[in-house]
C-alpha cells in the first residue's frame, strides 16, 4: 500500500509533547482537561513514528468531532474520525488498545494523526 499522503512538513507540540488539534498563530489551544485553554506551543517536523496507542476520549472542536489517543508515555493525539474509519480495516484493535506506525495529517486548520499505511 502507499504511505498515507500528508503534504504536512511541521506540526504544532505544547511543550509536554502532545500534538495540538488545533493553532491559530502563536496561540495553541489544548483539549485536555487539566490543560489551560491556551498553551505555548513549538513547530515540530512531521515524521512517521511507531506507538501503541490507547484510546482516551472523544471530543467536539469548533468543527469537528474527533478522537483523543495516548501513548505509554501519556503523550496525546488526535485522529479525526474519517482516519479512524480507514484505519479499522488494517489494524487490530484490543480493547481500546492499537500499535502501529502513525503520521500527522491536516484537515482544514485541524491536526490528526493518521496510520502511515507505508509501514
Amino acid at each position: 500500500m502507499a504511505t498515507r499522503k500528508t503534504s504536512i512538513t511541521e506540526v504544532p507540540y505544547d511543550k509536554r509533547g502532545n500534538l495540538l488539534f488545533y493553532v491559530e498563530g502563536s496561540r495553541g489551544y489544548s483539549y485536555l482537561d487539566d490543560d489551560a485553554y491556551v498553551v505555548p506551543y513549538s513547530m515540530r517536523p512531521n515524521v512517521a513514528f511507531t506507538a501503541t496507542l490507547t484510546l482516551d476520549s472523544m471530543r467536539t472542536g469548533r468543527s469537528a468531532k474527533y478522537l483523543v489517543w495516548r501513548d505509554t508515555g501519556g503523550h496525546h493525539y488526535p485522529m479525526f474520525i474519517s482516519d479512524l474509519t480507514t484505519m479499522l480495516p488494517l489494524v487490530t484493535v484490543s480493547r481500546g488498545v492499537v500499535s502501529g506506525t502513525w503520521i500527522v495529517r491536516k484537515k482544514g486548520q485541524n491536526f490528526g494523526i493518521a496510520l502511515d499505511t507505508g509501514s
